[in-house]
């Protein structure tokens, strides 16, 4: 929805402005993203500095009531912008003077809100002071959003999101004060910027999940009516006087601004004698406040409400709220006036509670010595000031100077660091008790009663009960089975034929033979020692030839004398060709036609006559050339092509009469003649050449060779760089290629860091060929990131590599994700699979039991698309397999933000197992990218069908354009908004690029700034260019741009504008306005305007740059906008079709013609009858079977036998016919047609059209066959998200991007991009951005990269599986290296040696966490449960929650009530939903959305968990807070102890830091009533200032809240918040709940708000959770089943065919099918039998003596051990009947989703 048609007024001004802020808050639909890897990455965003302050002060529980905690309100902001800065952010924090009240509650008194405006105004003083430091400058002050200040910022600066708020926080209670921040949002999203609210800010490991809204409607600018402040000067002698005083004495910013406010209220003060006592009680107090804060430790300052406080009302809050007014005076001036350079500590101005105490204590107190001298000093100071004499009010024995010396310590004073509260569990395992030898514990065995525990064993598959590793042969496929293997298989085969190189041909498959140890120890690329030296000959032996010599020179001896029998026929028929070429009137015709006969020319053709074509072709581009005007565009882009055309011919071998002629041409261009290589032979040429005058000049009027070659001929420039022959692959590989290669020969492990199109495709199919050739049992795993990757990988190997096998269950490849595996998976060379799945075969124990096993026998492993660590969902996994990884690795990567860092990182991870690894980088790109703007002219038009296009195949799309290009071309320097190097950096400029750059800083150089005359391409250029020329000139044009651009006065500015140009100031300034007569971007009809995509698509038509690839990274928007192509020619057609007389007449002509046949069939069948009449009465007419056979074979075909009138007609469709016949188009789409409902009517007519879609919640089948049809040229038009740009090969002229999105950040806009322009299709490619802010686009085009960080890759169910894997392996050697990779490496989240420390303690309590859950034994013996905790692994806490409700029996309890099995079955669903697939439902309180669940089938907000289950998951919480805060206390006591937490976190001020002076413990001064708390040792004593204990709510309280120096995750702590209770009051999205009563997916798009292209997935998911469920319980229970096996399956992609293929020995073929599971026993089980050694499927009914789990365990509080599960000795009837249930709940479910696979 856009924004409201009329701006919408501030709160207050008018009353339906509420109103319209929440309508339009409504409309917003936010994405929630990762702020860095999704969407910012490095750039600047903005924090509304007063949002951000309310949210702090709220979220940590800041005391602002009974007390005044400045200090904890500075450290919670600045705890919260570490955050942000540890995970990579770069932000500013913005501050509104006119909005300065939306950092103080709604309703709140005067008299109180001065706390928050002081707060306020110190952390705007104490930003700007830290960033007089080394901190950059990250704050700003301005007088309003209206004012001109802040509309400089944001051109200066460009933030690309505002982060403010939404008016939620709870202190903001209601009226208009309410609707001010949303306000304030409204017109930031209305100017174009993007928009968040700090509320829901989220951190999960290194990632910073945030929803974010796009801007909405027309853009409207921020100016508006500045306030006009009061600048003129206020006198202030107080001020005067202590400016004077402090060049005297060495005060501090605490220090003056107390005197300073106490000054001007005593100076106006004038007490009767009843109030002098108590003014001068709370003056002493503040007085002794800054003598003590000078003093003493913050963990001495923890302080409990005592009496009355700074409430409204007290005196005590009266009186500091009259020092607030002149303090904040003082701090408005503080930077300019006398002070600002005094040293700062007015971040700890106030301390509430100690001021309290001070209070309270004044009478009954004794200073040491010398704190009385200081407060002495003060008052004298005081009374200087403003004439007060407070020293005359002081109590005597205050400053007595007989009494003792109290409180002074040489140490701060730190809290009883002792062990641990409570004991852990014992445990011991001979491998990691020396990992965790650092960590020492207490430990306490407690008996508690004998647990029979099961001893869990990995042995069954994570979805069904089939072995993995099966005692017999597998069964025979069936016949289905076997039909859907082979139907895939063509599938594949098919696919991978589109897979095609230049020339158009399938890829024939290269026979792969085991090459013997001596080849193989022979790399390729080593040249023999004695190249180039002459070898001794024996004049007396002649020297012999091998059989394999001799073989060849006969080849070759064969193959010339069969050219020389096969030229003069060449040469004939090319005669021929020339004449029919000739006759061609078009020359743009004949050219395409000549192009692609030479094209298709053989080798042997083209070593006879391809000089000759090809001179042809320059005839062709002579004639052309000739008809412009030589000043066009036009006329220099085809010399372009004769110059580049020209180079060609000269390669070939040419006869005498070329070699003359294109002597002569290259002259004419000023080119060199001098390594031209001799003719072969005299031959008069088929055709007669326009010559070229001898010293003619073709060049352009007034061009020189090289600027021409500089401004047209980029695009064809010689792009190797130092390129050489290389008998390991069949071109020519560049030297940091060759340098790749002999990194794979020596076994290296690599990095390769290249952009799209450089060339790195074959590094992995070269790699893979090494394994084939090694051997046959080496194992290469590609890891790619998305399915449809992995389907095409597949693909190009089956294309490319066959291999024959001795062994039928051997493959070269197979493919293995969670939907379908094809071929054997252990029986392949090369696995081609996702990273969840690589990660569950290394940690599966079966797997690395043998030295034969899959695991052992991996020897590399490439990881397309490395980058994608980055991301939040799956980057956790890449991480731990970069890490897991046992052999050597390839990372390959296009967008790798911090290169260096994360090549150091892999380094030390491959070092560690003994591998090298080396990284190449390569910075250019093959084909240059061309950026544009759309921008045609205003109005609409009628679509009346294409008019076909006659052009030559210009590169770019503005190389023939005269009249105006509705495209803007962006230069990339014009892109540029930050001003650094590395955004300079990341601009890549093509040759006519430089030499614009070049000539602008010519014309803005001045006496400052100059140009060296040595970047003059004249001088730095050499007469024939090339791309690495290019290249080493753009490096020095940079360099000095560099420097202007760092200094504000230098030209830059002005060079930068004039790029940019008018035009694109007059497209920005009216960006989202209509002119008259204009509609809307998106119609549907005919009547098309000119903004709209269609109209975009046809401009792109006219000028050559189809095919192309729209992005837009909204599912139902890449759905939208297909359909809008579509109708449009639809509509078109039909307008066409009704009223066109030649189009009614050819009908017509055809309907007669029906006629007519149907007539002519009658009497066919009469006389046909009349034949066989005369044959039954013996009368034959002689003709056999054979004769009639041929008769009907000579048959004249009519034209309407092949004409369909409903078919699309070409100049209604985008569809390249020449491309495909209608018989190959139709047998693509057979398989989409075969079925109904597998796509949509529209979308597969829309494919006719030459048009499709591909987005994740796509069909796989349209998918691959959107790509085949894309590849062979039929399709040119396919709107996309982002999946298709990760790696996928569909290359194209043009990229899209249509639309604005959070996703488009800088990783994707380069994915996306590098579709345009691939290698080997075209030599420049075109970006196109569409409906995008102009400012926007150029935030997107000058994005840097983000940084990879990784996340805590050490989670409570990854160390479970690491337990499983050492226990299947009996602690081998892989499972113990696997083990060392992960928990001793470093993280590139983490690093450093405090972090393995962080670990081992996380690890050890992780282990006590698992063993009180009863799923690991004392010795590290996995038990129980733990196989459903591990194969659930990716819903982390999800599980551990449930796994708690089952131990506790609530599952038991609820399945045995007496209620109905539909109730048992309904509470049941609501509990599963409130733990797995969560989805916040944040519209709960938007009353529109509340009205229409009323009318709906849904409920929508998930009803509260139910009490008992609530009760016990709030007991697990505790329990696991309980152990994590244990973790913390025993890190701080080994750790920590002796190392305060003063400093605070962002700007590392220190708290009471006095160097060489002993520090004040309160308590020795105050009385004991009064005295401190004794120190937090868990929490940060930051947070204690707020009466804040080491007693904590929840285990994000204290991750919050915890001390600085220990490292705890969040997300790595097993447990779920409690909705709404603990989630801040937002209730969950019942959405699972739902559909499980309804069954209807339409509801939850509607009414539950869930996205269409998410909700499919979101219930597979909850689909094979529940498999993974009742899987677990039957294995558990030991059930069979009635076919011998487990019939849990995982489902295939959504309506794939009948399913994909499954290979015979892992999957038995079947769907998943509800009806086939497992019957539960009917009768008690029998008991095993005591001595039995038999293991059941996947668990030991009886246990070994090495796998025994002692009966005593430790008590969590010292008194008992854990209780024992409630299933525990009941010989399984309690899970039995649970079974029961889930398998009820599992076969509504399946039945109700299964209906939703069309």
């Amino acid at each position: 929805m856009a924004a409201p048609d009329n701006p919408i007024e501030p709160p207050g001004s008018d009353p339906d402005a509420g109103d319209q802020l929440k309508s339009w808050l409504r409309s917003l639909a936010p994405t929630k993203v990762d702020l860095v890897g999704d969407f910012a990455g490095k750039e600047r965003f903005a924090i509304h500095g007063e949002a951000l302050l309310a949210h702090c002060l709220h979220t940590m529980k800041v005391d602002f009531d009974y007390g005044f905690q400045m200090l904890h309100a500075i450290h919670a902001v600045e705890a919260l912008l570490l955050r942000l800065r540890d995970r990579g952010c770069n932000f500013h924090v913005l501050w509104f003077d006119r909005e300065y009240q939306l950092s103080i509650p709604t309703e709140i008194s005067a008299e109180v809100a001065y706390k928050y405006q002081l707060t306020r105004n110190i952390l705007i003083q104490h930003f700007a002071h830290a960033q007089t430091g080394k901190q950059p400058v990250f704050s700003f002050v301005f007088p309003s959003l209206d004012s001109d200040s802040f509309t400089q910022y944001l051109e200066d600066h460009h933030p690309g999101l505002f982060l403010g708020s939404d008016g939620t926080t709870p202190w903001w209670t209601g009226g208009p004060e309410l609707l001010t921040p949303l306000h304030l949002l409204y017109r930031i999203n209305s100017a174009g910027y993007h928009v968040a609210c700090v509320e829901h800010l989220e951190f999960k490991a290194s990632k910073v999940l945030l929803p974010i809204a796009s801007p909405r409607g027309a853009q409207r600018s921020l100016n508006g009516d500045a306030p006009t402040l009061d600048t003129s000067p206020v006198e202030d002698n107080i001020g005067d006087r202590l400016a004077v005083l402090i060049k005297e004495h060495n005060l501090t910013a605490r220090e003056i601004i107390s005197l300073y406010s106490l000054a001007h209220v005593l100076d106006q003060y004038a007490p009767d004698a009843d109030e002098a006592n108590d003014v001068g009680q709370q003056v002493t107090a503040l007085l002794l406040q800054v003598v003590f804060l000078r003093q003493c430790s913050i963990t001495g300052r923890n302080f409990e409400p005592r009496g009355s406080g700074l409430e409204l009302g007290s005196a005590a809050n009266s009186f500091v709220c009259s020092l607030s007014e002149p303090a904040q005076r003082i701090l408005g001036s503080w930077g300019s006036g006398p002070f600002a350079d005094s040293a700062w500590d007015a971040f700890d101005l106030f301390d509430g509670r100690l001021y309290l105490a001070l209070l309270r204590s004044v009478d009954n107190m004794h200073l040491p010595s010398a704190l009385q001298e200081e407060l002495i000093q003060l008052g004298g100071l005081l009374e200087h000031l403003c004439g007060y004499n407070v020293t005359a009010m002081w109590p005597a024995n205050l400053t007595d100077t007989h009494g003792g010396e109290p409180g002074l310590k040489n140490a701060d004073r730190q809290p009883n660091q002792s062990a641990p509260s409570f004991p852990v569990l014992p445990f011991s395992h001979p491998v990691l008790d020396e990992f965790l030898t650092s960590v020492h514990l207490r430990t306490e065995a407690v008996t508690s009663p004998p647990v029979n525990h099961r001893v869990h064993k990995e042995l069954t598959h994570w979805h069904n009960k089939k072995p993995i590793d099966p005692k017999q042969p597998p069964k025979a496929l069936d016949f289905k089975a076997r039909r859907r293997n082979q139907r895939f298989m063509a599938d594949i085969i098919a696919y991978s034929a589109s897979l095609t190189g230049v020339s158009g041909k399938i890829i024939e498959p290269e026979t792969v033979v085991v090459r013997s140890a001596v080849e193989q120890s022979k790399p390729a690329s080593k040249q023999p020692a004695n190249k180039g030296k002459k070898l001794p000959v024996n004049p007396k032996k002649p020297l012999q030839k091998s059989g394999k010599q001799k073989a060849l020179e006969e080849a070759e001896l064969r193959r010339a004398a069969k050219f020389q029998d096969k030229s003069p026929a060449i040469i004939t028929f090319w005669k021929e060709r020339c004449q029919e070429f000739s006759k061609e009137p078009s020359l743009v015709k004949r050219y395409l036609r000549v192009q692609k006969y030479l094209l298709g020319l053989s080798p042997v053709h083209l070593s006879v006559i391809g000089s000759e074509v090809s001179l042809y072709l320059c005839n062709v581009l002579r004639q052309t050339q000739s008809r412009y005007n030589p000043a066009t565009i036009t006329h220099s882009s085809v010399l372009a092509m004769l110059w580049s055309q020209i180079q060609e011919t000269a390669r070939l071998t040419m006869t005498e009469e070329v070699h003359t002629l294109v002597t002569r041409v290259l002259q004419s261009f000023k080119l060199p003649v001098d390594k031209l290589s001799a003719p072969l032979s005299k031959r008069k040429m088929s055709f007669e050449f326009l010559d070229v005058e001898k010293n003619a000049d073709l060049l352009p009027p007034g061009k020189s060779s090289l600027e021409f070659q500089l401004e047209s001929c980029g695009p064809y420039f010689d792009r190797s760089f130092d390129s050489a022959p290389d008998p390991r692959v069949s071109f020519e590989p560049d030297a940091w290629q060759r340098k790749v290669l002999d990194a794979i020969d020596e076994d290296k492990s690599l990095l390769v860091v290249a952009p799209t199109s450089a060339g790195k495709t074959f590094i992995s199919f070269y790699a893979m060929r090494k394994i084939l050739e090694a051997n046959n049992d080496d194992v290469l795993v590609y890891i790619a990131p998305t399915k449809a990757l992995v389907n095409q990988i597949a693909a190009e190997i089956q294309a490319r590599f066959s291999k024959r096998y001795d062994q039928d269950a051997k493959s070269v490849w197979a493919i293995h994700t969670r939907d379908y595996r094809i071929n054997n998976v252990k029986g392949c060379q090369i696995l081609v699979t996702v990273p969840d799945i690589l990660q569950i075969l290394l940690l599966s124990p079966s797997n690395a039991t043998g030295p034969t096993s899959f695991a052992r026998r991996i020897k590399r492993i490439i990881f397309d698309e490395v980058h994608c660590i980055g991301q939040s969902e799956d980057g956790l996994v890449w991480e731990q397999l970069l890490l897991l990884a046992p052999c050597p690795i390839i990372a390959l990567s296009a967008t790798v933000g911090n290169p260096l860092e994360f090549r150091d990182w892999l380094r030390n991870a491959q070092k560690a197992k003994g591998h090298d690894l080396e990284m190449v980088v390569h910075t250019s790109r093959y084909s240059d990218l061309r950026k544009f703007i759309h921008d045609p002219s205003p109005g609409t038009y009628e679509f009346t069908g294409f008019e076909p296009v006659e052009r030559l195949p210009f590169p770019g799309l503005d190389s023939d354009c005269e009249s105006p290009l509705p495209f803007l071309f962006l230069h990339p320097v014009a892109g540029i908004i930050d001003r650094s190097r590395d955004t300079l950096n990341d601009a890549s400029l093509e040759p006519r690029d430089c030499i614009e750059l070049w000539r602008h800083m010519t014309k803005y150089q001045n006496g400052q700034y100059q140009v060296p005359k040595s970047l003059d391409p004249e001088n730095v250029l050499p007469s024939l260019v090339k791309k690495s020329d290019i290249t080493k000139w753009e490096s020095a044009l940079k360099d000095v741009l560099a420097s202007w651009m760092l200094d504000p006065n230098s030209p830059f500015e002005e060079l930068r504008s004039n790029f940019r140009g008018e035009r694109f100031a007059r497209l920005s300034s009216k960006y989202g306005q209509f002119e008259s007569g204009d509609l809307p971007p998106s119609q549907s009809g005919a009547v098309v305007s000119r903004r709209s995509v269609f109209s975009l698509v046809t401009d792109l038509r006219t000028h050559g740059a189809l095919p192309a690839i729209l992005f837009n990274y909204d599912r139902v928007g890449c759905e939208t906008i297909l359909q809008g192509l579509n109708n449009t020619l639809e509509a078109a057609e039909a307008a066409y079709k009704q009223s066109n007389p030649e189009w009614l007449k050819k009908l017509g002509a055809f309907e007669e013609w029906k006629k007519y046949r149907e007539a002519a069939k009658l009497k066919e069948a009469k006389v046909k009858e009349t034949k066989k009449s005369r044959s039954r009465n013996g009368d034959d007419d002689g003709a056999t079977k054979g004769d009639r056979a041929r008769d009907e074979a000579n048959r004249e075909l009519s034209v309407w036998d092949s004409f369909d009138p409903a078919a699309p007609l070409p100049q209604f469709g985008f569809a390249d016919n020449t491309k495909l016949t209608q018989q190959e188009l139709n047998a693509l789409l057979e398989s989409l047609t075969w079925k109904a409902d597998i796509v949509r009517p529209w979308i597969l007519a829309a494919l006719y059209r030459g048009i499709g879609v591909h987005h994740a919640g796509m069909n796989r089948q349209y998918r691959q066959i959107v790509e085949v049809l894309f590849r062979k040229g039929f399709l040119t038009v396919v709107v996309a998200t982002g999946t298709l740009a990760m790696g996928l090969n569909m290359p194209c002229k043009t990229v899209v991007f249509t639309g604005d999105s959070v996703y488009l950040s800088a990783l994707n806009y380069r994915q996306a991009s590098g579709r345009a322009g691939r290698r080997g299709f075209d030599i420049l490619g075109n970006v196109i951005f569409h409906d995008i802010h102009p400012h926007r686009v150029l935030e997107i085009m000058s994005a840097k990269l983000p940084d990879l960080r990784g996340q805590f890759p050490t989670s409570v169910s990854l160390i479970l599986r690491l337990f499983t894997l050492l226990d299947g392996t009996k602690n081998s050697e892989f499972a113990v290296n696997a083990v060392n990779s992960l928990l001793t490496q470093s993280r590139l989240y983490l690093g450093g040696p405090d972090a393995k420390m962080s670990i081992a303690h996380h690890l050890r309590f992780s282990i006590d966490y698992l063993r009180r859950q009863h799923l690991l034994s004392e010795h590290g013996v996995p038990l129980n449960f733990a196989g459903l905790v591990g194969h659930l692994s990716y819903t982390e806490n999800a599980v551990f929650a449930f796994h708690s409700l089952l131990n506790d029996g609530y599952f038991y309890d609820l399945c045995s009530s007496n209620r109905s099995e539909q109730e048992i079955i309904l509470e049941l669903m609501l509990v599963l939903s409130h733990l797995f697939c969560r989805q916040a439902c944040v519209q709960y309180k938007d009353g529109k959305f509340l009205k229409r669940l009323h009318r709906s089938p849904s409920v929508g907000i998930l009803p509260d968990l139910p009490q008992k289950a609530s009760e016990l998951l709030e007991r697990h919480n505790q329990q696991t807070l309980s152990v994590f805060q244990n973790y913390v206390s025993s890190y701080v006591d080994q750790h920590l102890a002796g190392t305060p937490d003063n400093c605070l976190p962002l700007t590392d001020y220190k708290v009471g830091d006095v160097q060489n002076q002993p520090m004040l413990d309160l308590s020795t001064i105050l009385p004991a009533s009064d005295s401190p708390r004794t120190p937090t040792v868990v929490r940060s004593p930051f947070s204690a200032l707020s009466g804040l204990t080491d007693e904590f709510g929840s285990i994000h309280e204290l991750c919050e809240t915890v001390r600085a120096g220990v490292f705890l995750e969040e997300s790595a702590v097993p447990y779920i918040p409690i909705a709404p209770k603990e989630t801040n009051g937002v209730p969950l999205n019942a959405y699972l709940y739902d559909f499980f009563k309804h069954g209807d997916m339409e509801a939850l798009k509607e009414f539950n708000m869930i996205k269409g292209g998410d909700v499919w997935y979101f219930l597979k998911d909850f689909s094979l959770i529940l498999s993974s469920i009742l899987t677990s319980f039957a294995n558990f229970l030991d059930l069979p089943t009635a076919d011998g096996e487990f019939a849990f399956e995982e489902e295939d992609e959504m309506a794939e065919d009948e399913g994909p293929p499954l290979s015979g020995d892992e999957e038995d073929g079947t769907k998943n099918d509800v009806s086939s599971a497992p019957a539960p026993p009917q009768k008690e089980p029998q008991k095993t039998k005591a001595k039995k050694k038999v293991v059941a499927d996947s668990w030991d009914d009886e246990e070994s003596d090495e796998d025994t789990e002692d009966d005593t365990e430790t008590a969590n509080h010292g008194s008992s051990g854990p209780q024992a599960p409630s299933w525990a000795d009941d010989d399984g009837q309690n899970l039995t009947k649970i079974f029961k249930t889930f398998l009820a709940l599992r076969t509504e479910f399946e039945k109700k989703f299964c209906k939703t696979f069309a």
